[in-house]
Order: structure tokens, then C-alpha cells, then sequence
């Protein structure tokens, strides 16, 4: 269960955009990467990297569910100057959480985001860098 809930976090915490539809907006394209750590455990686990294709001005927060199972909402995503806020709830498996992000100029970001599920809490550091432009931002 722990290996699910694991896997379900990074996905949910730092997942791209699939699109099939035809470009329609330029975006900004970002290298981001998620380190997770549960208290009570000695080691980290793996850094997850992945690619993901923003809009120029962020409407959500970085996180998306692709898994429509999983059934994950985001609400109160707030952004005043640098900082941005959210939180978040997953029905499958129960999980709820909260973010935030704090961009250093416009090209790169680093923050946290703290999952709290029935059998363990975890932390994930986020970090962003601003690599390039892509189509369909999310």
C-alpha cells in the first residue's frame, strides 16, 4: 500500500500534460523534479524528473492527476507576487494535501508539497526550471 500511495503522490505531485488537440497557446516548458521523504524513515526516496508544459500565466497549481480513478481536485490555488498556494484531495486512495511555491524571478521555482494520508504523512520538495517553450500548456 505504501509503494501505491508512493507512486499515486509523484504522479499527482508533478505529472505533464497529454494532449492530442492541435496547438493552440505557446507555453512555457519546465524541468521539474519531486524528492520525497516521510518522517520516521532514514532515507529519501528517488528524486521523480519529468517535463511538464505550462501556461505563461499559471491558472493551477503544478500538480495533476492523469488517473480520472484517482479523482484528485484542486482548490484555493492563490498567487500574490512570487508566491503561490493550493491544496488538494484524492478520493482513491484518501489523501489530502498542501503546496507552495516560491518562484525566484521567472525562470525557476522551489517550494513543498505535504500529503497526509490514513498511514503516513509525506513531504516533497518541488523544484522548477524554466527550460523552454512548448504547445498545449496545461
Amino acid at each position: 500500500m505504501f509503494k501505491q500511495a508512493f507512486g499515486l503522490a509523484l504522479v499527482v505531485a508533478i505529472s505533464p500534460a497529454a494532449s492530442d488537440e492541435p496547438a493552440t497557446e505557446q507555453g512555457e516548458l519546465w524541468e521539474t523534479t519531486a524528492q520525497a521523504s516521510v518522517p520516521g524513515m532514514p532515507v529519501n526516496m528517488p528524486a521523480y524528473k519529468a517535463k511538464v508544459c505550462k501556461k505563461r500565466n499559471w491558472t493551477v497549481p503544478p500538480q495533476t492527476s492523469q488517473d480520472p480513478n484517482q479523482n484528485c481536485k484542486s482548490t484555493d490555488f492563490n498567487q500574490v507576487g512570487n508566491r503561490m498556494t493550493w491544496k488538494m484531495a484524492c478520493d482513491n486512495p484518501p489523501m489530502t494535501g498542501e503546496g507552495e511555491l516560491t518562484f525566484n524571478g521567472t525562470d525557476t521555482y522551489e517550494g513543498q508539497f505535504t500529503m497526509h494520508a490514513p498511514q503516513f504523512d509525506m513531504q516533497m520538495r518541488l523544484t522548477g526550471k524554466k527550460i523552454g517553450s512548448c504547445d498545449n500548456p496545461e
